[in-house]
């Protein structure tokens, strides 16, 4: 390799890890403006709030489906985590923000972990780090808001890294344990869970019986536990009520095309050249993890996606696993290189130093956008203040946390209910629809407060305008600024219809 090709490969290393660098910078830029937020940022976000709330409070999570309170479909341990934090922070956004942000820094640390683990390559390690905080904006940015995605995504990883480089049972037995954290935390680690079972069957069965027993052992028990805790509820919520989520058709090829390949088409190449690597390499227990458990962790995202509810956040485990394939790949190709291009090594590392420049290009945000203005504070201010004047009790059921802040009581969120009235699950549901009929009927409400989307339609989901006889909308906005107070990722609603107990 001569002087000047060498030199020309080393910058455009130095200029791929540099970026990957500002990836990670520009997450860590926007998460303190985003944290101290003390309004939704994605309109769920207010109602974990209150799941945190209820579990200070001593309250059960998972009870008789009602206006009051529904909880949503995840298993518990993200807010039974949130609210110990809570103990110390007090209750809000904060603490719940602060256990997803810890999260993702630790998802962040073990892509490099593993990465540097597998190639022995502090480079490689930096660019899967990196490749995957550049798909902070393409997954929803979602690793910093009060939702349970990065907490499950961390002991996905963690439970990954400790089967590929455990070596005793005893690290197996731990894998085994935080695989079952995971579940707990989102019950999706379930479909993850059981491909890695087969892996360890294959690669060492009397460990991967171990391993397999012990993860069977405390998702079962806990399941059970929990279902008998709550009277039957909690198998209710965790499972009966995802499982008749419908199927979305269209989205089975367009996953695959419009969210891995247009976004992630490098590295998808680099995820390639590794596997086939692999394949025909003398080690198969080599290939046969990184197949598992990419299919495990791509799979998951696959199966959210199709299916209605699947918002850009159910990408974050594939792009996790495609990530640690990029550095891998990508390490690989250049050693390839170096072995087999000895004469001009620098012109091709150069060249593959750019394909990775391109990865990154591909991805590039401005984060800016990401973080809520005054604007949007003082509107949010300025909309509790309206509802805290209004006599009486006020519902709000897609931003159900707003009338706490105006010192009202809360009731369940219009998503959960949706869930639940729209569901093929008897229990619980007739019982729901004839409490709210009911309490539109008796005026329980003053007021009641509902959502406009981004595209000026009216947005209800099993509770809406429709279902308030006897109510008259009042006609002037309750956000006079057309351009504040929008979450900043998922659903583009925000509540401007107000109506009142017709006089």
């Amino acid at each position: 390799m001569n002087d000047k090709a060498q030199q020309v490969s080393r910058f455009f290393k130095s200029v791929t890890g540099a970026t990957a660098i500002v990836y990670v910078l520009m997450y860590l830029f926007v998460v303190p403006f985003r944290m101290r937020y003390p309004f939704e940022m994605e309109w769920l976000e207010g109602s974990l709030v209150i799941h945190v709330k209820r579990i200070l409070a001593g309250q059960p999570l998972y009870v008789r489906p009602s206006l009051d309170f529904v909880p949503f479909f995840y298993t518990p341990l993200y807010f039974y985590l949130s609210a110990a934090v809570a103990k110390i922070t007090g209750v809000g956004f904060p603490p719940l923000r602060l256990v997803a942000f810890v999260s993702s820094v630790g998802c962040f640390v073990l892509i490099a972990l593993f990465v540097r683990r597998q190639t022995g390559s502090g480079f490689a390690a930096l660019v899967s780090a990196g490749l995957f905080a550049a798909t902070y904006r393409l997954s929803g940015a979602w690793l910093d808001i009060a939702r349970v995605d990065s907490l499950f995504l961390l002991f996905l990883l963690a439970g990954l890294y400790l089967v590929k480089f455990g070596e005793s049972a005893r690290a197996w037995v731990l894998a085994a344990i935080v695989f079952s954290l995971a579940f707990l935390t989102k019950q999706t680690a379930l479909a993850i869970t059981l491909p890695v079972v087969i892996y360890c069957l294959l690669a060492d069965f009397r460990r991967g019986l171990i391993f397999g027993i012990v993860a069977a052992a405390i998702i079962g028990i806990s399941t059970f536990a929990l279902d008998r805790l709550h009277d039957g509820w909690y198998a209710y919520y965790v499972f009966g009520i995802p499982s008749g989520h419908p199927l979305l058709k269209s989205l089975l090829l367009q996953f695959w095309t419009a969210d891995i390949l247009a976004p992630m088409g490098v590295a998808c190449g680099m995820a390639a050249v590794y596997f086939c690597s692999c394949f025909f390499g003398p080690n198969y227990k080599e290939w046969l993890f990184y197949f598992l458990a990419t299919g495990a962790m791509v799979g998951a995202s696959w199966m959210s996606r199709v299916h209605e509810g699947g918002f850009d956040n159910v990408l974050l485990t594939a792009y996790a696993m495609i990530a640690v394939l990029f550095g891998l790949g990508a390490d690989l190709t250049v050693r390839t290189i170096r072995d087999r291009c000895a004469d001009a090594a620098g012109q091709w590392e150069a060249s593959i130093y750019l394909v990775l420049l391109l990865q990154f290009a591909v991805l590039a945000y401005n984060p800016l956008p990401l973080i809520p203005t005054a604007q949007d504070e003082e509107a949010g201010w300025r909309l509790v203040d309206r509802i805290a004047r209004i006599p009486g009790e006020v519902y709000v059921p897609y931003h159900s946390y707003l009338p706490s802040l105006a010192g009202k009581n809360t009731y369940a969120h219009g998503e959960a209910l949706y869930s639940i009235m729209s569901s093929d699950r008897e229990r619980g549901r007739m019982s729901l629809i004839n409490e709210i009929r009911e309490a539109v009927a008796q005026k329980k409400f003053q007021a009641a407060v509902f959502d406009v989307h981004r595209s000026r339609r009216i947005w209800s989901r099993g509770v809406g305008p429709a279902n308030f006889e006897g109510y008259c909308i009042q006609r002037d906005a309750l956000v006079s600024d057309e351009n504040a107070f929008w979450p900043l990722t998922g659903v583009e609603v925000r509540p401007e219809i107000l109506m009142f107990v017709c006089p």
